[in-house]
């Protein structure tokens, strides 16, 4: 009898350890609960937007200049072509370039396309692109003149801007005698009046020159420069990779090509 009750007391109390284990289980998973830091949600960052907004000083032709009140030229379009492959509506921002490389801080600018030379030491203050443009240069004579083919100007007195020697090579060079001007309108003038038997005229600059005088002038060559065009970021910008694979994209399939011909094509 009394083991029976020894037995019977055992079993109450099992029953009620297993109860209280139950209920302190119970009490601690919900206490865990009660304690977890609250979940915070970290927001995507969303660098697509709907607009690119890009900065040009519009005082280049043909790269970029005013026409019927708007902004148009080689740079805009290889500006909308990059808005369009991120499917972004281009809106473009007339501004100030003053060579000092310094995006305008008071202007949501998310680039800034301007015939931009590339510039080791302003880096440290900005981003560039990849190159997409490298100036060239037209070798340019009278049409009028015996002179056929770049070899018959060996030697002889061709007119350069003295700013701009520094972009092609000496060697090149070697080859004439190059009488520097500091001013376009003079250069032409002396190669009317056959002072000088040609010149060297960047490419926007030769391009309006040949076109505007037909049967005046006639080009014996054009030659790259080592003056390389980026677009300009703001130092840091998530943009710059995205830009550089389509300006890659773009001179694959011969995009960049068809805007060239429509901005710089002549004929003499």
């Amino acid at each position: 009898m009394f083991l029976n009750s020894i037995q019977k007391n055992k079993k109450t109390s099992l029953f009620f350890i297993n109860v209280f284990l139950c209920v302190l289980i119970i009490f601690l998973l919900f206490y865990s609960a009660g304690c977890k830091a609250p979940e915070t949600s970290v927001p995507d960052i969303v660098t697509d937007k709907a607009k690119l907004i890009v900065g040009t000083d519009p005082t280049y032709p043909a790269f970029e200049f005013m026409e019927n009140g708007n902004v148009t030229g080689f740079d805009i379009d290889i500006a909308g072509e990059i808005a369009g492959r991120m499917g972004r509506k281009l809106e473009i921002v007339p501004i100030d370039w003053d060579g000092s490389y310094s995006v305008p801080e008071d202007l949501e600018l998310d680039m800034v396309i301007s015939a931009i030379p590339i510039s080791s030491d302003k880096e440290g203050i900005v981003n560039f692109s990849n190159p997409y443009f490298t100036m060239e240069y037209m070798l340019i004579v009278l049409a009028e003149t015996e002179i056929k083919v770049k070899e018959n100007l060996i030697g002889g007195p061709i007119g350069m801007l003295e700013s701009e020697k520094s972009y092609l090579s000496e060697d090149y060079l070697l080859d004439y005698r190059i009488e520097g001007y500091n001013d376009i309108a003079s250069m032409i003038n002396d190669l009317k009046n056959k002072n000088i038997d040609g010149i060297l005229l960047s490419l926007p600059v030769g391009v309006n020159l040949v076109t505007g005088d037909t049967g005046i002038y006639k080009v014996l060559e054009v030659v790259k420069s080592s003056k390389d065009f980026a677009i300009v970021f703001s130092k840091g910008s998530p943009l710059k990779e995205e830009v550089n694979a389509i300006l890659e994209e773009i001179k694959e399939d011969g995009t960049f090509d068809e805007i060239y011909s429509k901005w710089f094509s002549y004929s003499s």
